[in-house]
């Protein structure tokens, strides 16, 4: 609808266009066929308000030096009733232990302010102005919004400028059209500019594209149990059993002022936190496009590479215990790491008319510097907490994209069909490297996984008495998933799976239906499967891609939404 305003300008219309949706989401995990829980009940409001200037009022207010201007304001406000219900559940952890009764075990458990803070969100979602140069080829976005980049769906390597918010439901909103990723990226302030070149040569439709960030960017944002999609753990740093925070008395911070996926060692300002990103981009006359991309921004820990979030403090070189004095300040010895990467990067995608009618993708980056634990690497809080050694990642990925037309019943309909591969591969190999957690003598086996077969003595050839999960050379994702629109666009079916090979063959299974029943309110039904090969709890519990810890997080989901 619009609604047109007057601005200063006298005798000139802003016109304004407001949209929006409600939309209640209810999840039922069925760990298995005896057990159901209640584990998400959202409700969400979200508010979209379009502002388009006409060319008269542009050239009143710039004279001129603009041929376009447009403004963009998105509002998402959330309320979770799971966490005013608190229902009681107590998933087992990574390592497969539930938590005793020093932890807290259930929503019960956690302060009603704590609780509070979870189920509200009340967030200025984006808020940017566009304009379009009348003397040059540019254009400008500027304010808080997301730049998506490149060419992968369901993971994430060149699409990185803005981090991903994983505490109330995983990646799980992923594949569209339920969401994708809009809904999981945290928007971020950014100047970003597009430059239309032109044909050079062989090349043609020839652009540039830049952002910074200014000051602004944060790192992944996570949760741990009892949170129903936290991460399986008890909050590391604070919880009564094996909490950091009580491993050396009653600590109640990390070094440097840094807080666990939240603030590096940094203040949040465009002198020390600032990030940016270019990429240039053009055509082939045979339908071949690419684009070649630079990242110069702190590592977000967002992509599935098993990187290391905290290292410990060094102590001063001239002999003073810097370990001991912060701990006499009630200090942790430990802070949380987020440094700057470089970041290379390619993709293409190219579509075959004659032959296959199949669009086919590319995407490749390297990143250099990665901060991987290094049991060789000694600190202060050794074997605890080994050392970080900064690595490179080659990260890769092809995919297609292929339309079906398809006869059932006497009835043609259309449908579409894309698959990927996605590999990491660790340059320099991984020798010394580990997993950030020790595992154990629990579970199922009664002595520490080390990686040996059931019945093979368990030693660990490093000598410093940690058993930890290994770092792989290689790792791998399939993805397959199939779409087709029957009904006249009405009834959307959704099928695929994402498949682990490398670790234990992990995979989830799903299926999702969305039903238009009027040009304003919808119903989605979501079934995922999460599965492995593996029984063993604590065989590979840190695959990078999580797919292995989500076993008994299998779910129903039923979601309604009201357009306006």
């Amino acid at each position: 609808m619009g609604v047109p305003t007057e601005p200063a300008v006298t005798g000139a219309a802003i016109p304004l266009e407001l949209s929006g949706s409600l939309q209640s989401q209810d999840l039922v995990r069925h760990p298995n066929l005896r057990e159901y829980r209640h584990i998400q009940q959202r409700n969400t409001l979200r508010l979209r308000l379009d502002a388009d200037l006409d060319e008269r009022t542009l050239e009143r207010l710039t004279s001129g030096v603009m041929q376009r201007a447009s403004g963009t304001l998105q509002y998402r406000g959330v309320y979770d009733g799971i966490y005013d219900y608190t229902p009681t559940f107590r998933e087992r952890d990574l390592r497969g232990r539930k938590p005793s009764r020093l932890a807290v075990r259930d929503l019960d458990d956690l302060p009603r302010r704590a609780l509070d803070a979870i189920k509200f969100e009340n967030d200025l979602r984006e808020a940017y102005l566009d304009a379009t140069m009348r003397a040059a080829p540019i254009r400008l976005r500027v304010g808080k919004q997301q730049i998506v980049w490149g060419e992968a769906d369901f993971v994430r390597m060149l699409d990185r400028a803005n981090p991903l918010d994983l505490s109330w439901h995983g990646a799980q909103e992923v594949p569209p059209p339920a969401f994708g990723w809009d809904d999981l990226r945290i928007p971020l302030w950014f100047v970003r500019t597009w430059w239309s070149i032109g044909d050079i040569g062989p090349l043609i439709d020839v652009g540039a594209e830049g952002y910074w960030n200014v000051g602004d960017w944060r790192p992944v944002k996570v949760s741990f149990l009892p949170r129903p999609w936290g991460v399986r753990l008890l909050d590391p740093l604070t919880n009564g059993e094996d909490g950091a925070l009580h491993a050396f008395g009653e600590m109640q911070r990390l070094a440097h002022r840094t807080r666990l996926f939240n603030q590096g060692s940094y203040r949040r300002n465009p002198l020390e936190n600032s990030q940016f990103g270019i990429k240039g981009s053009a055509a082939l006359r045979n339908g071949l496009r690419f684009g070649v991309y630079y990242f110069h921004q702190r590592w977000a820990g967002d992509d599935g590479t098993p990187f290391a979030p905290v290292r410990g403090v060094r102590d001063d070189p001239i002999g003073r215990t810097v370990t001991q004095n912060l701990i006499g300040r009630r200090t942790l010895p430990v802070e949380y790491v987020t440094p700057y990467i470089h970041t290379i990067g390619l993709s293409a995608n190219y579509f075959d008319a004659g032959r296959t009618r199949t669009t086919y993708r590319l995407e490749t980056v390297i990143d250099f510097g990665l901060p991987l634990f290094d049991r060789d690497r000694q600190t202060t809080l050794s074997p605890l907490l080994p050392g970080i050694a900064e690595r490179n990642y080659w990260k890769g990925m092809i995919a297609f994209d292929r339309p079906l037309s398809l006869t059932w019943r006497g009835n043609e309909f259309n449908a579409f069909l894309t698959g990927q591969w996605l590999l990491h591969h660790l340059l320099g190999g991984t020798a010394t490297l580990t997993g950030p957690f020790d595992l154990p003598t629990v579970g199922r086996r009664p002595r520490p996984f080390c990686g040996s077969s059931p019945g093979v003595p368990c030693t660990d050839p490093h000598g410093n008495g940690s058993f930890r999960d290994d770092v792989h050379v290689w790792e791998s994702l399939i993805t397959l998933a199939a779409v087709t629109f029957l009904r006249g666009g009405r009834v959307v079916p959704v099928i695929g799976v994402v498949l682990d090979p490398v670790n234990s063959y992990s995979m989830n299974l799903f299926w999702s239906v969305d039903v238009v029943c009027s040009s304003s309110f919808s119903v989605n039904v979501t079934q995922r499967f999460f599965a492995s090969a593996q029984d063993d709890v604590q065989k590979g519990p840190f695959d990078p891609w999580q797919l292995g810890t989500e076993r008994g997080r299998s779910e129903t989901g039923l979601r309604l939404t009201y357009a306006f």
